[in-house]
């Protein structure tokens, strides 16, 4: 399993070493990001013997929330960056942070961008994170009221172990509205629930919440399609991603 001890993850625990044919869902996630948000495509090559990840294997790498996340799609997105407000410099240093996922990650290639559309009506497998995020983009372009739009992702722990979704939380009209991207054109009213704490809003969604956690979408709000978030070089506002308190979750 993915290294946690920096990280925020929210996907399925993968299983076994085969090669891997993740690119189409890869690639889908960068088109579905990429006027919005810095994104590169990597081939990675893992050397470890024991991995949850396949010998080789393709994933995303995007910016969100002044870091990097790291999507592939048999282990859903978690967080590549160990601090805050470094995204430029991260950006030219992959090597470490990959290293910090799983040891094996010894070797990998940035792949360039492809022109290629993928078929309408297709989801990404393990993909609630980004999912929640082009919800919100989806909003927008329909005029829809959108106030403190955030993710939210919860944790349940179940027999199996620990598992994790993420959706999307704005305000509007003074409710706090929730839009699952395994139900994309339903939206939930959440009468009286608190918007700034996240477990409080989870539990209004299902009752066996062990853990919940918000990330801002505020960026989003200011910058139109093809204007991505790029964030500041050398930004001293700093600081460190807090880290996981369990085990990744499917999505």
């Amino acid at each position: 399993m993915p290294n946690a001890s920096h990280l925020f993850s929210f996907a399925a625990l993968a299983a076994g070493l085969s090669v891997d044919p993740s690119l189409p869902s890869v690639r889908h996630a960068q088109h579905l990001l990429e006027a919005h948000s810095w994104t590169q495509v990597v081939r990675i090559d893992n050397a470890a013997v024991a991995s949850p990840y396949p010998r080789t294997f393709y994933a995303l790498i995007f910016q969100f929330d002044s870091i990097l996340w790291f999507y592939a799609p048999m282990d859903g997105t978690q967080s590549l960056s160990q601090y805050t407000g470094q995204a430029e410099k991260d950006k030219a240093n992959l090597g470490p942070l990959l290293l910090a996922i799983d040891p094996g990650f010894t070797h990998w290639t940035r792949l360039p961008s492809s022109d290629e559309t993928p078929a309408d009506g297709l989801r990404l497998q393990n993909g609630c994170f980004i999912e929640s995020i082009m919800l919100l983009f989806r909003e927008l372009e329909r005029g829809s009221p959108i106030e403190n739009p955030l993710l939210l992702s919860y944790y349940v722990l179940l027999p199996g172990g620990i598992r994790g979704h993420t959706v999307l939380q704005f305000t509007s009209g003074g409710r706090v509205r929730i839009i699952d991207p395994d139900w994309p054109t339903r939206t939930v009213t959440l009468r009286y629930a608190d918007p700034t704490d996240a477990m409080d809003v989870a539990l209004r969604i299902r009752w066996d919440v062990s853990r919940a956690r918000h990330f801002p979408l505020r960026e989003f709000l200011k910058h139109g399609p093809g204007v991505y978030f790029a964030g500041t070089p050398g930004s001293r506002n700093t600081r460190a991603v807090p880290p996981a308190a369990g085990t990744a979750a499917h999505s």
